[in-house]
C-alpha cells in the first residue's frame, strides 16, 4: 500500500483536486483555497498514491481537550477523504492508522473526530460521545431580560480574533480546541456568503463573546423571517452568555425561527416561554424543533497520560484492566501497536497505572472503545457492560459507576 507523508509544495494541488473531486471545495483553484493551504502545513498530513495520483488523504489537525481542567494534547481527525476511483479498498482505515501512530508518536493523549456514519471507525478504537441538542425556536420567546448593549459586526476577515475567541471561550469537560487559527480561517471562509458574526470586543480589542450566524431559507423577498442558524457561539461567563441570547431576542420581531446548538451545562429549554406552545408549530419551517443525536467519537491514545489526569472524586479503587485494541489489525509491525494488554489501575483522588496484572485484584474487560467512553463519563460502567464490550464483576461496576458519576457530561462543542 503507497501511503507517504504530506509534502505542501509538490502535493497540495493534487489534494486542492481530490476535495473539489468529492465535492469538499467550491473551486478546484489552488488559489482560492490558501486557508486549506495553511491548515495542511499545520498538521500530520498522510496521503495515498496510486498511479503517480494522490487518492486518499488524512489529517491529524493538533489541539487540547479539556479533562476536568486539565488541558491534554488532542489529535483532531480531519480530512479523510478517498476519491471514487478507489472505494471500497479500505484507504481510510490505513490512513487513519497512519495518522493515529504519528499522533501517538507526538505525545497527543486523546483522538477525536466528527463521524460521518456511526460504527465506521469503531474498529479503529473510538467509541461515541455524548448526546448535542439541537432547537429551533422563535426568539421573540425567549425569557431574557437583559437589554444588550450594541453589537459589533464580526467578517470573515477578522478569522484571527475570532479564532482567539474560540479558544478563550469557557471550557467545559471535554471540550476541544484546535490550535492552528487557519482551521478557523478555513471554516468560515466555508461558510455560505450568507454568513456573518455579531458580537464584543473588550478595551484590548479581543473579541470576548459572539454569534456566528448563517441565513437559511429565502432571503431575496421582502419576508425574511428565517430561520437564522447559530453556527457557533464564543463567551468566557454565562452573563456574556445571557448577552448573546439577548441579541437573538431583538431580532425576533423579523425572524421567526433560530436555530442552535444547547451549550454545555446549560438547559436551554429554561429559556424559552411557554415551550409547549411553541411545540403547536411542529412541522412548519418556523415550528420549535428539539432534536438529541451523537455525533463524535474519541480514542484514549496514551493511558498513562489520560490516567495521570484523571481526579475523581471519591475513595480509590484499584482493579487489573484487560485492554483490547481494534486498531491492532490495522499497524504495521513496527509500528506503535496500539493499547491492547494487561494493565493495573488505580482510579481516586489520584491515579496511576502500570502493566501487568495483579491476581489479588478484580478484572475489568473492555475494549478502547467502551473504556475511552467510561473515562470521559459518556456513560458508565454498567451501561456500557449492557452492549459495548465491558465485562467484570458487579461489585467493580457499581464501584466505578459511582466513582464516574462525578464527571460532568462530556462536550467537545468543536465542529471541525
Amino acid at each position: 500500500m503507497n501511503t507517504r507523508r504530506f509534502d505542501l509544495k509538490d502535493d497540495f494541488n493534487e489534494v486542492v483536486n481530490l476535495w473539489h473531486e468529492i465535492g469538499w471545495l467550491k473551486s478546484n483553484d489552488p488559489d482560492d483555497n490558501p486557508g486549506l493551504k495553511y491548515l495542511l502545513d499545520s498538521s500530520d498530513v498522510w496521503v495515498y498514491e496510486e498511479n503517480g495520483k494522490i487518492e486518499a488523504s488524512s489529517l491529524g489537525v493538533p489541539g487540547e481537550i479539556n479533562y476536568q481542567n486539565v488541558k491534554l494534547p488532542f489529535h483532531g481527525l480531519s480530512g479523510v477523504v478517498v476519491s471514487p476511483v478507489v472505494r471500497k479498498k479500505g484507504l481510510a482505515s490505513r490512513l487513519v492508522s497512519k495518522s493515529l501512530v504519528e499522533g501517538y508518536n507526538n505525545g497527543y493523549a486523546v483522538s477525536g473526530l466528527l463521524m460521518f456514519e456511526q460504527g465506521y471507525y469503531n474498529h479503529l478504537g473510538y467509541g461515541t460521545g455524548s448526546y448535542d441538542h439541537k432547537f429551533t425556536f422563535d426568539p421573540s420567546h425567549l425569557n431574557v431580560k437583559m437589554k444588550p448593549r450594541t453589537p459589533e459586526r464580526i467578517t470573515k476577515d477578522d478569522w484571527q480574533k475570532v479564532h482567539k475567541s474560540l479558544l478563550n471561550r469557557k471550557n467545559n469537560h471535554g471540550a476541544v480546541s484546535l490550535l492552528p487559527a487557519y482551521i478557523t480561517r478555513d471554516k468560515m471562509a466555508w461558510s455560505s456568503d450568507e454568513t456573518y458574526g455579531l458580537g464584543y470586543y473588550n478595551d484590548a480589542g479581543e473579541i470576548t463573546h459572539m454569534l456566528w450566524i448563517r441565513k437559511e431559507g429565502d432571503y431575496s423577498g421582502p419576508f425574511a423571517n428565517g430561520p437564522l442558524v447559530v453556527e457557533f457561539m464564543t463567551y468566557q461567563n454565562y452573563e456574556q452568555f445571557l448577552e448573546l441570547l439577548a441579541i437573538l431576542k431583538n431580532l425576533g420581531d423579523q425572524i421567526y425561527a433560530v436555530k442552535m446548538a444547547e451549550p454545555a451545562k446549560i438547559q436551554l429549554q429554561d429559556y424559552f416561554d411557554y415551550p409547549r406552545k411553541q411545540n403547536n408549530k411542529s412541522g412548519s419551517k418556523y415550528g420549535y424543533e428539539s432534536k438529541a443525536f451523537a455525533g463524535w467519537q474519541v480514542r484514549v491514545l496514551n493511558l498513562e497520560k489520560c490516567i495521570r489526569a484523571t481526579k475523581l472524586k471519591s475513595s480509590s479503587i484499584k482493579f487489573n484492566l484487560e485492554l483490547y485494541d481494534p486498531i491492532e489489525d490495522y499497524l504495521d509491525s513496527n509500528e506503535w501497536g496500539g493499547l491492547s494488554g494487561n494493565y493495573q489501575l488505580e482510579l481516586g483522588g489520584s491515579s496511576y497505572i502500570k502493566n501487568g496484572k495483579n491476581s489479588e485484584l478484580p478484572t475489568l474487560k473492555a475494549t478502547v472503545n467502551s473504556f475511552s467512553r467510561m473515562w470521559l463519563g459518556v456513560r458508565s460502567p454498567s451501561v456500557l457492560a449492557i452492549r459495548d464490550g465491558v465485562s467484570g464483576p458487579d461489585q467493580l461496576l457499581e464501584s466505578l459507576d459511582y466513582l464516574f458519576s462525578y464527571l460532568p457530561e462530556p462536550k467537545m462543542e468543536w465542529r471541525f
